[in-house]
């Protein structure tokens, strides 16, 4: 998992092709965001690249509040839109949370 502030303003998160998502790299992740946001509640844009799986633990740190503005889930596989809409059925997210197959659109909706 690799993540980063955009010229755009956004956090961007890219998980790698086949990652298992664990309290770990959960916990890891939102460490880094805050680093990077210093404060501020940004979007954040987040490539699933054909995840897995995420355990229990690792969703209820993702759906805990933290300073983000709104959430673009994109995947391209039909695991992957499982997983976004396990996660958002599951658990109410801290901001508004959209699943994508398109980088594109997920771009623009959250720079919107």
């Amino acid at each position: 998992m690799t993540i980063d502030l955009s010229p755009h303003g956004y956090l961007h998160v890219r998980w790698t092709p086949g990652a298992v998502v664990t309290e770990i790299e959960a916990t890891a992740l939102k460490s880094r965001a805050a680093e990077l946001s210093a404060g501020r509640a940004l979007p954040m844009l987040v490539e699933m690249a054909s995840m897995k799986w995420i355990d229990r633990r690792a969703t209820e740190i993702f759906a805990a509040p933290w300073p983000l503005a709104q959430m673009a889930l994109v995947g391209a596989s039909p695991v992957d839109e499982v997983i976004a809409t396990f996660y958002a059925a599951r658990h109410t997210p801290s901001c508004q949370t959209r699943f994508f197959t398109s980088m594109d659109e997920a771009v623009t909706w959250l720079t919107e």
